[in-house]
């Protein structure tokens, strides 16, 4: 199953942002069990993604992508005692004045794949820095390839147990699909002293392909909601969703 659990922030310092993220999975780490933290800091992909929103809105939101990684991550935010928190390095104090939890079955996604007709154009918006790596450089032009491939990496870690995307259905996706308009800026993502080359904004997809090629991509789209995309979505990078054609269109 997918969850995602929202957490309402009130902060005692105003540099507050997507930057704290890392700084937000280490009081994570610090909460869940130890034998699991060990686990997923072995694991490659992780089953689930945090990332933090500043401004007048200080909002933590943790999302995972099984039912384990719902017990073990986001039940111990759950708890009653859990109200506040501190980020000793910055000298920050953080309350928690509301926590709300959803939950997705994959059900859920699977009915809307057969039941629902969707468009043929998916616009997606980055609201965190989000970033690619290949060949051990860091790519931050948002191709297709990277795109589709980083969702189905994912997406086949958490329902089939396979990190490896089907090479055929990757070209098929890449073949018939099209950018058909974007609104992006490129920016960065500090981390440890070191500053992530990334980019922001909106990007929309026009699908050209069969109804079912259209459906896949939201599928993968709807669990990227809950992934994020590229790298570093543990940290707080890659931090996706998708959002109207009309509101894209309009900006």
């Amino acid at each position: 199953m997918l969850a995602e659990l929202k957490l309402e922030l009130e902060a005692d310092h105003p540099d507050f942002g997507y930057f704290q993220s890392s700084n937000l999975q280490g009081v994570l780490m610090e909460r869940i069990d130890k034998s699991y933290a060990s686990r997923l800091h072995e694991q490659g992909l992780k089953p689930y993604s945090q990332y933090v929103l500043g401004g007048s809105r200080k909002e933590w939101r943790v999302k995972t992508l099984t039912a384990q990684a719902y017990k073990q991550i986001i039940h111990p935010l759950l708890d009653d005692r859990f109200q506040e928190f501190d980020i000793e390095k910055k000298r920050m104090h953080l309350k928690i004045c509301s926590k709300t939890v959803q939950v997705t079955p994959y059900q859920q996604l699977m009915d809307e794949f057969y039941s629902n007709s969707f468009s043929k154009y998916v616009n997606l918006e980055f609201v965190t820095p989000t970033s690619f790596k290949s060949s051990g450089r860091y790519v931050v032009l948002p191709e297709l390839r990277y795109i589709y491939q980083s969702m189905m990496h994912k997406y086949g870690a958490a329902i089939a147990d396979s990190q490896l995307p089907d090479e055929d259905m990757l070209r098929q996706l890449i073949a018939c699909s099209t950018i058909s308009q974007y609104r992006l800026r490129s920016t960065a993502f500090p981390l440890e002293g070191v500053k992530i080359p990334s980019f922001k904004g909106e990007l929309g997809i026009k699908i050209n392909g069969t109804d079912a090629m259209a459906k896949y991509v939201r599928l993968l789209a709807r669990f990227a909601e809950f992934s994020g995309i590229g790298i570093k979505t543990a940290i707080g990078m890659g931090e996706m969703r998708i959002v109207d054609r009309d509101r894209c269109q309009e900006k």
